[in-house]
């Protein structure tokens, strides 16, 4: 199992995000942020759709993880790294390239653990 953090800008269509399973949704600002689940047999699928949905302008991305993993899309790069921070130089030097804030670039939660508290001010179902 995985879960995904995804935010509704950063599609072509915003409706897009109904296509998954949501367990929490929270408001930041202009971006409503959901938490979605992926089956272990469908990550590749989801990776590709969120690849080919996701807006071109802009520098938006996605992060997927279990508690082994970290996969972070953009529309065309993928990362696989541990959720170590120590192991994301590559992925935050690329999205520096892209003129994503360094503090945008924290790509959490990226445990299940780290879950309830991030969506604690939104609603985790």
């Amino acid at each position: 199992m995985y879960h995904g953090i995804i935010i509704d800008q950063e599609f072509i269509d915003q409706e897009f995000i109904n296509s998954f399973k949501i367990f929490a949704k929270k408001q930041d600002g202009s971006w409503r942020i959901y938490g979605i689940e992926i089956d272990d047999s469908q990550l590749q699928e989801v990776i590709n759709k969120i690849q080919k949905n996701m807006k071109s302008e802009g520098t938006w991305y996605a992060h997927l993880y279990n508690d082994e993993r970290l996969i972070v899309l953009f529309k065309n790069k993928v990362f696989d790294v541990k959720p170590h921070a120590n192991s994301w130089k590559p992925i935050i030097d690329f999205g520096k390239r892209l003129n994503i804030p360094g503090e945008q670039l924290d790509f959490w939660p990226n445990r299940f653990q780290d879950e309830s508290h991030y969506f604690s001010d939104g609603n985790l179902k």
